[in-house]
């Protein structure tokens, strides 16, 4: 699914500072010609954005394992949006329904997601309130990775 001016989207995104999950709405203000930018070129500029809220323009630079929906106001939210216990395990952390968030990230895409991205996706169905693993399962438990905390998670040492 291509990018289209005034195309509202959802960016999951794990920071660089603190390996935590974040949701940002923009809606696209001006597509752009795919170039590589940043450190060694690992990161791809699509678009021109706004972010829900705020008055500045930014640039859509997506990593390989950034992922990016269709719509705003999708039903789920991220360990950060909540009150309960913050994750900063490099993972996407979020918090709703296992198959409504599947189906999103099967059918919503706006770039297909990566596999290396679909298994660090850790989903509880409601806010966690203890630093522990209890309540929450992963999305694609059937996809492998080298990724530590995924790995313990499946009790993989």
């Amino acid at each position: 699914m291509p990018l289209t001016n005034g195309q509202r989207v959802t960016l999951l995104k794990i920071d660089d500072m603190m390996a935590m999950t974040h949701r940002y709405e923009l809606e696209v203000r001006r597509v752009l010609e795919p170039q590589a930018v940043g450190y060694e070129g690992r990161e791809t500029r699509l678009a021109v954005v706004r972010q829900r809220g705020k008055r500045k323009d930014r640039y859509l630079d997506l990593r390989a394992d950034d992922i990016l929906l269709d719509g705003w106001d999708l039903p789920f939210q991220t360990d950060t949006e909540g009150n309960g216990v913050m994750a900063g395990n490099a993972c996407y952390n979020l918090i709703g329904d296992p198959e409504t968030i599947r189906a999103l990230i099967e059918t919503k895409a706006v770039r297909p997601t990566s596999q290396a991205a679909k298994a660090k996706i850790i989903v509880g169905r409601t806010e966690r309130t203890k630093c522990d693993d209890q309540g929450l399962e992963l999305l694609y438990p059937e996809i492998d990775t080298t990724h530590a905390v995924i790995r313990r998670f499946k009790g993989v040492f």
